[in-house]
């Protein structure tokens, strides 16, 4: 039996280093659950691998503790294996497997240690150059560990492969691993085979490490590069360190003399027990001093990653930089941050964030801005910032900068000046988000042709909380006449004047907003309260619209505004209530004449304006519209006169009001105007209409609606005219509505339109009797009409007072 001793010697060392090396790979990296099972894996093959070599050169103190040394790691190498595997997998219903295993597996160990039942000593053979070799001899203990290891392996693999299911890519990547184990498995079955001394088992541990490696570097479990250098950069320092261990062993005979070989072997383990608690001791100073390095390397990570997650949401300046400056002053303790940004007239810089310590002073201010300024005025363009100094630049503009003041002996080191820049780096992104967006925003709230605020930014001004601060005062400005300039001149023109407009209103408005909230309305918010200064106010804005200019428009009718005044805390609870308030007042005056400043008083609303006056704007159309009908049958003509005079007498009779006997008035000139687009030859026919030509009859109070849709201001009497042929008993047209549903003006136009319709001549028919027409609304009370109104109407009639 013939065996290389270097071949002998070699594989199981070969192992070792292997295994060492992974175990290096996997220093200084994350600490997870996951590489926490690994590294055990790999200390396990190192106390395996170290133990096997160990008791190849019967080291003190002897074969049988090196042997059951090795065997301790060999059989908690499948332990380690299943908590790595379980621990990736993210599988935790099994872990009382896992600890159930290891106790067992100690338990057999401490057991094979005292009775070697299960795996004996292997016997030392001498060979004829006078080196040893090992031969294993099984007994019924190791087949019953060799079953039970394999079930286990076979149920732990259950569990992975029901844990991946489908997913090929997880499957490729742990395969190698569970190949792995079945190398150190089949390699220590074979040592156990008789005559065999062949180290198949040290050949399993280096059939496994190639598995590690395949993953790591074909299926990208781990991150293969990185790994790669820490462990050899590890490993490296670890041969350089042994190479005195090795040449004392070689020489220490010489430098001693003549000595025992256990005695050797002592004094070598001792200075290797002696260098490896040396190394402990290093390593954990080291180690400490790296967690409190990292620790405020990580409170300075935090700080730049909670900067850089809250200045992606900020649109603001002012919020910015106060974030910037509180995260700044905790991540980097024993400096205070100065934040200052460029003046907008870019004269200089100025100080945007105030904190508890004093300011700097005007000398040291000058002096910081003075090396900024420097840096921006090279001719490269390149600045080269100082530790202490951090631009804010975007598009090679630099807006501002971050000045640390030290408040301790010691300087920024790199990792602290490099997180200054960061965050620097980081607000100058958010600083050129914020400047988009505030164009974007101040596009958003401002009217495009005047440049004033516009009306969606008013609805939001006036829903704000404490819009009107302690006071407030609005004027309400409505153009007169803004659709005549635009049908004269032209919508050019119309836009010039409300360009010259909304520019006179921002030039005389001092501290106050100006908006454009209609067509040709605005509103101006002033902070001011009480009746004379807002008139006065008013006053000046209306003049110097009037102002003559060389770039007024030239119009030849005068610019006037209808101003609307209100104020609160006087008038008004809030400031939609005080913008309703001042666009009431400014209705009132535009329908009182136009060109005038009213101040809103309790009582004015639309519906109590004074309709005369409306009316009175309106009336040379509504003669026209008469006139027009006049030419087409002069007999509606006359009528319509009739019915409004009746209609006046019996509003009058029946004691309504002023704006009401005014209404009715309207409505009895304008009740049958839709009978301009009735054809003549059923207007004018002189027989008896038939259901069709009474149909289109019948149609005149739509037109008559109609048309009085387009004359402006005239809709309060619409009411009137369309239920004129209504009937008490709800018989009439067109809604078949009845008594008191029927608008009372309607019934009074009802009972005049009869009484007219009866005494008047007609193509189809000859005048009747006044007597008559009394008699039949007498006879039609309660029925056609009201009787209340008809009463009033004969009394009127019987009194001499209706112009017959």
């Amino acid at each position: 039996m013939t065996l290389d001793r270097n071949l002998y010697i070699g594989v199981p060392v070969g192992a070792f280093l292997c295994s060492l090396f992974l175990l290096f790979c996997f220093f200084n990296t994350m600490k997870s659950r996951t590489v926490r099972s690994l590294r055990a894996v790999l200390t396990s093959c190192l106390v395996w691998t170290g133990g096997a070599i160990l008791m190849r050169l019967q080291v003190f103190p002897g074969i049988r503790f090196w042997h059951n040394f090795a065997l301790f790691g060999l059989l908690v190498i499948p332990v380690f294996m299943y908590a790595f595997l379980f621990a990736f997998l993210e599988i935790t219903e099994h872990d009382a497997l896992i600890y159930i295993y290891g106790v067992l597996t100690t338990a057999l160990v401490l057991g094979n240690a005292w009775s070697g039942a299960i795996l004996p000593a292997p016997e030392v053979m001498t060979r004829a150059d006078g080196t040893y070799v090992y031969m294993y001899h099984a007994t019924s203990g190791i087949w019953v560990l060799t079953v039970w290891e394999v079930s286990v392996l076979v149920y732990a693999t259950y569990l992975a492969h029901c844990k991946i299911g489908g997913d090929l890519q997880l499957r490729k990547k742990l395969q190698p691993l569970l190949l792995g184990t079945l190398f150190v498995l089949m390699g220590n079955l074979l040592c156990l085979i008789p005559g065999s001394v062949f180290p198949y088992d040290m050949l399993g541990g280096v059939g496994m490490a190639v598995c590690m490696v395949y993953i790591m570097y074909k299926q990208y479990l781990f991150d293969f590069s990185y790994r790669v250098t820490v462990g050899a950069v590890y490993f490296l320092a670890v041969v350089v360190a042994s190479l005195p261990l090795v040449i004392l062993s070689h020489n220490l005979e010489n430098v001693l003399g003549s000595l025992e070989r256990a005695v050797t072997q002592k004094l070598l383990i001792y200075i290797v027990l002696q260098c490896a608690w040396t190394v402990l001791v290093v390593a954990f100073a080291r180690k400490r001093l790296e967690d409190i390095l990292n620790q405020k390397l990580k409170h300075m990570l935090e700080g730049l990653r909670k900067f850089q997650d809250r200045a992606a949401s900020i649109l603001n300046r002012k919020e910015l930089f106060a974030n910037m400056h509180d995260i700044l002053d905790d991540a980097i303790p024993g400096w205070e941050s100065r934040i200052f940004e460029k003046n907008i007239n870019d004269d200089g810089y100025h100080e945007v964030v105030q904190s508890g310590h004093i300011p700097l002073g005007e000398d040291e201010v000058e002096r910081v801005c003075g090396i900024v300024e420097q840096e921006e005025t090279k001719e490269t363009k390149e600045t080269k910032e100082t530790p202490e100094i951090a631009l804010l630049k975007y598009d090679n503009m630099v807006c501002g900068f971050v000045y640390m003041e030290r408040l301790r002996e010691s300087k920024l080191n790199y990792r602290e000046a490099d997180c200054i820049r960061q965050m620097a780096n980081i607000a100058s992104g958010s600083l050129k988000n914020i400047d988009a967006y505030e164009k974007v925003y101040q596009v958003s709230i401002h009217d495009e042709l005047t440049g004033l605020y516009n009306r969606s930014y008013c609805g939001v001004y006036l829903r704000r909380d404490g819009a009107l601060g302690e006071e407030r005062g609005f004027l309400y400005m409505d153009m007169d006449n803004f659709k005549l300039y635009n049908d004269l001149y032209g919508e050019q023109t119309g836009d010039r004047i409300l360009q010259w407009c909304a520019k006179r209103f921002l030039d005389n408005v001092e501290n106050g907003e100006v908006f454009r909230v209609g067509s040709n309305e605005f509103l101006v918010s002033v902070p001011e309260t009480g009746k004379d200064a807002l008139v006065e106010l008013a006053e000046k804005l209306t003049r110097a619209v009037q102002e003559n200019a060389t770039n007024k428009p030239q119009v030849m009718q005068p610019i006037t505004f209808s101003v609307g005044v209100a104020w609160y805390p006087g008038l008004a609870a809030d400031a939609l209530e005080l913008f309703q308030q001042s666009k009431r007042a400014a209705f009132y005056a535009k329908r009182n004449g136009k060109d005038r400043i009213q101040v809103y008083e309790g009582g004015i609303n639309e519906e109590s304006q004074d309709k005369e006056t409306g009316y009175e704007q309106v009336a040379p159309t509504v003669y026209a519209l008469v006139a027009a009908i006049d030419a087409k049958d002069s007999f509606t003509f006359q009528h319509s006169t009739n019915v409004s005079q009746y209609a006046v007498l019996l509003a009058q009779k029946l004691g309504l009001s002023r704006n009401d006997i005014q209404t009715v008035k309207v409505a009895g000139l304008l009740h049958d105007i839709g009978k301009i687009g009735i054809p003549e030859s059923i207007l004018k026919k002189a027989g008896k209409l038939t259901n069709e030509e009474y149909e289109i009859m019948k149609s005149h109070v739509e037109k008559s609606i109609e048309m009085i849709h387009y004359l402006p201001n005239m809709n309060y009497v619409i009411p009137a005219v369309v239920s004129h042929h209504e009937r008490y008993d709800g018989k009439g047209y067109p809604r078949g509505i009845k008594g008191e549903e029927i608008p009372f003006l309607g019934r009074i136009l009802a009972v005049c339109d009869s009484f007219d319709a009866m005494i008047s001549k007609r193509a189809y028919k000859e005048p009747l009797s006044v007597e008559y027409a009394m008699g039949e609304l007498e006879k039609n009370k309660g029925t056609q009409f009201d009787p209340e109104v008809a009463d009033a109407f004969i009394e009127l009639i019987k009194e001499g007072k209706v112009p017959l």
